[in-house]
């Protein structure tokens, strides 16, 4: 129990010195001449003792309790250095009142102190903070740093600010996820499309044309950029940019109201396209991009929407602070350290978990190279017109697949699928590795850890060594990690934080911290292989019990080293710490369209009707065959030209004014320009039929093969864009012609069906959801396609159907009866089951299904194991 000595100073209770009821008499005294000397203007206070807090948990929220312990320490710090200097007169002089009283105002910095804890205090039964709380907390204690004298108090306001702003930056993600994932849940669905678009077209036109009768020809060239996001037949989301370039050539003959028109065209595309496993996933990695938001928004205090709006025409990144969600999170990190020698100097105990900093996302970009041809034919009379097109198209794709060493060393079929690709690698693993051994322990990291001269001498070492080596590099990696949180977060001198640094590189053998981590991330893999060739007598229960654990170890060990808690290159390291593989896909296709339309002034309709033949080379075996797409679509626009030409009069009047119009160029007197603006609408009915590459297998029944109706879709599209043309006459009939052209499109689904005839639709969409980890999506695309669905178990239920023979091959792939399954079907179709049953057999011959799934992806021919080399492996240093 404890006894206080206080003095009400500045309108607040001051703790000056305390003692025990039960201490000592010298502990008495001290106490007593500490009241007294206190009392004299000459105080003496003892320092609180030392707690423990717990501010922020591994997921960057700040926790109440450990707000409110330090707060109130923050207050008593405040207290004591705003305390004025006491009067130095004797105490019966100031008992006298003869002079005039100062009145005492509470210190600012308190102030702002104590109305944080009133704020913090109304949510008091929540153990974490909210979003406005820590919005508040953030902007308070940069108010306060901002207040105090440069030292440690500021400096640990400072610290707790950026800690807030970045659990702020936490929550504001997460609501912005919220917010975010009913916009772009559309892009789940197959079919559903959105782009933006931008070309330039450069072209020469010939011929003459006199009173509605004459020729003309053009030859153009146009580039051509878009931006857009899709989603192909299986649920994978893209995000693509793309590049084009075509040359066409056109012409045109027209007498009175008939006109023929012809076009032909060469296209080349190149895409780069960045694979989401969904529309959640994209949205999860990307909702800081997505989304805007600062801590003035969250707690209603921001500039006026319009004045805001104006500053971002200027600055469009202007008040947003959650683009900044990376670097808050990383700098959070950082400074843990030294905040807790800032808590340590306040008289507390930083108990919280270390911060594993911003997820970052990295995945090699893939390649699409695509060459199209066109050709079509066009009559119109009268307004009215007939066209025929066809087209040629090949697309293909590159796609890059990194895995990181210590996962390719994992896995079954071992680091390759070829046995001397396997071979190749585990020797450029081992040349890579050589360099870490050598006789010099400070620039030879694997004989440091391990005490073996080479990699010879590290095979004969016994599990307990590797288990000191695994213990080494886990300790030698923390402390890189740690001193690299020093320099990124301004700790000390700056110098000296970095010629630590450079030290542990070279003791890795590297210039950059990318290149020491993928050396690490090596050893750990040398490790990995080594604990893995042990391979003890079953009777050897210790032995078997210790590289059971190591193996656990080495596996607990490998995500911090290929995601560090600091500042990095996630691209370089992943590219410096995997195994490449290239996956080469192939698309054909050959369409033939038919389409009749009209136009009555600015407004036009048509209605077009094509065929689509495709064959598709994929490493999916339920989206690889071919298909034969019908398109039915209903299209109306609007569009208006306006001509330029009182602008080119405008200011042939003003050169003329200035003597200057004899100097233009007569062809450009003649530039003839002109401004459009349309937009487009369209249905689109689409009949797909697939014909599985699996139905060419010897054991698939041949009266089930052939094309199958695997969807139905109804699809709306609509398209905006504006145009800028002109043309410079050269000479009689002879013009340049150039265009401008921006845009955006836009495709939804607005209903789709699944054929009932094939399994290939529900295969391929419930082992897509099972592969990405988004089981739960099933249920509603169930109930979504009920429907189709029952017709399709109807049909299983008919002993002729190709549907039937479908399963059938696959039961016998999965080595399962299949008298239950069909007894289930047969009796829903009967009418005597439910079709909760039934479905339920399904989805158990699609679970059976998934693991041969994976094995035929795995098989596929255009897999392409690469080589690691010396070089490769070190592309880092590059």
């Amino acid at each position: 129990m404890l006894q206080s000595l206080t003095s009400r100073d500045n309108e607040a209770v001051r703790l000056l010195g305390c003692r025990r009821l039960d201490a000592p008499p010298y502990e008495v005294r001290a106490s007593w001449v500490g009241a007294v000397e206190a009392v004299h203007g000459q105080a003496v206070v003892s320092s609180p003792p030392s707690t423990e807090v717990t501010l922020v948990d591994a997921k960057t929220q700040l926790l109440r309790d450990g707000v409110n312990q330090t707060l109130l320490r923050m207050r008593d710090e405040a207290y004591r250095q705003a305390e004025p200097e006491r009067p130095k007169l004797p105490r019966w002089v100031r008992a006298l009142r003869l002079l005039p009283q100062r009145a005492e105002i509470t210190p600012k910095s308190v102030s702002v102190i104590e109305r944080l804890r009133l704020i913090l205090a109304e949510g008091a039964p929540r153990p974490a903070l909210d979003i406005k709380e820590c919005a508040r907390l953030s902007l308070e204690m940069e108010a306060l740093a901002r207040m105090l004298p440069q030292g440690p108090f500021a400096e640990l306001s400072q610290r707790l600010a950026l800690l807030g702003q970045a659990a702020w930056a936490q929550l504001a993600r997460a609501e912005a996820e919220a917010q975010l994932l009913p916009q772009f849940r559309r892009f789940d669905q197959p079919g559903s499309s959105q782009e933006r678009r931008a070309g330039v077209s450069l072209g020469v036109g010939l011929g003459l044309g006199e009173a509605g009768a004459g020729t003309k020809a053009t030859f153009g060239v146009s580039l051509g950029v878009t931006w857009g996001m899709d989603n192909d037949d299986e649920g994978f989301v893209f995000v693509n940019r793309s590049k084009a370039v075509s040359a066409q050539a056109t012409g045109k003959g027209g007498v009175g109201v008939a006109a023929l028109s012809g076009l032909v065209q060469g296209r080349w595309q190149h895409t780069e396209s960045e694979e989401f496993a969904s529309a959640t996933a994209y949205v999860q990695i990307n909702a800081d991009q997505l989304a805007r938001g600062s801590r003035r928004e969250t707690l209603g205090t921001a500039a006026r929407a319009a004045v805001g709006a104006l500053i971002r025409l200027f600055r469009p990144g202007y008040g947003n602070e959650l683009s900044n969600f990376q670097r808050l999170q990383q700098q959070a990190a950082d400074q843990q350290q030294r905040l807790g020698v800032l808590l340590g100097w306040l008289g507390q105990r930083n108990r919280s978990e270390a911060l594993p900093g911003p997820a970052r996302h990295y995945a090699p970009p893939c390649i699409v190279d695509s060459v199209r041809g066109d050709a079509c034919v066009r009559a119109e009379a009268a307004g009215v017109g007939v066209g025929l097109g066809v087209a040629v198209e090949r697309i293909d794709i590159k796609a890059p697949v990194l895995t990181p060493f210590w996962q390719a060393l994992r896995q079954e079929h071992g680091v390759a699928r070829k046995k001397k690709i396997a071979e190749q690698r585990l020797a450029g693993l081992g040349q890579m590795a050589g360099v870490l051994f050598g006789p010099d322990a400070k620039t030879r990291p694997l004989s440091r850890l391990s005490g073996a001269a080479d990699a010879e001498a590290l095979r004969s070492v016994d599990l307990k060594t590797l288990a000191r080596a695994v213990d080494c590099l886990a300790a030698e990696f923390e402390h890189l990690c740690a001193v690299a949180q020093q320099v990124d977060a301004g700790i000390g001198r700056r110098a000296c934080g970095a010629a630590v640094e450079r030290s542990l590189l070279a003791s890795w053998r590297a210039r950059s911290r990318e290149e020491a981590l993928a050396q690490m991330a090596l050893a750990h893999a040398v490790l990995v292989r080594e604990v893995a060739a042990r391979e003890p007598a079953e009777a050897a229960v210790d032995m078997l019990f210790e590289k059971r654990v190591l193996d656990q170890r080495l596996d607990e060990l490998a995500p911090r080293l290929y995601a560090p808690p600091i500042r990095y290159d996630a691209g370089k390291l992943a590219q410096a710490t995997s195994f490449r593989d290239l996956l080469k896909l192939q698309i054909r296709d050959r369409s033939l369209a038919l389409s009749l339309g009209g136009a009555l002034g600015e407004v036009g309709l048509q209605v077009s009707a094509s065929l689509t033949e495709r064959e598709r080379l994929h490493h999916n075996p339920l989206r690889a065959g071919d298909y034969k797409d019908v398109r039915v679509s209903l299209t109306g626009s609007v569009g208006g030209s306006w001509p330029l030409d009182r602008v080119r009069d405008a200011l042939a009047a003003q050169l003329a004014a200035h003597g200057l119009a004899a100097e233009v160029p007569a062809a450009l007197a003649g530039l003839q320009a002109s401004l459009g603006a349309q937009g487009s609408g369209s249905l689109m009915l689409l009949l797909r039929f697939y014909r599985p590459q699996y139905q060419r297998q010897a054991d698939f029944p041949a009266d089930a093969a052939g094309y199958r109706l695997q969807l139905i879709r109804v699809s709306a599209g609509g398209d905006v864009g504006l145009s800028l043309a002109g043309g410079v006459p050269v000479q009689p009939g002879v013009s340049v012609e150039l265009g401008l052209d921006i845009g955006t499109s836009a495709t939804s689904v607005l209903y789709e069906r699944w054929g009932d005839n094939s399994l290939s639709a529900p295969l391929m969409h419930y082992l897509h959801l099972k592969a990405v980890g988004e089981e739960a999506r099933w249920l509603d695309k169930r109930q979504e396609q009920r429907q189709a669905l029952e017709a399709l178990c109807r049909q299983l239920a008919r002993p002729d159907s190709a549907v039937r023979g479908e399963a059938n091959y696959f039961l016998k792939r999965q080595q399962w009866d299949g008298t239950r399954f069909f007894a289930v079907v047969e009796a829903f179709a009967a009418g005597h089951g439910s079709f909760e049953a039934a479905i339920e057999e399904l989805e158990a011959l699609m679970e059976r299904q998934y693991p041969q799934w994976q094995i035929d992806k795995q098989d596929f021919a255009g897999w392409e194991e690469l080589s690691l080399t010396h070089e490769s492996g070190r592309a880092v240093s590059e």
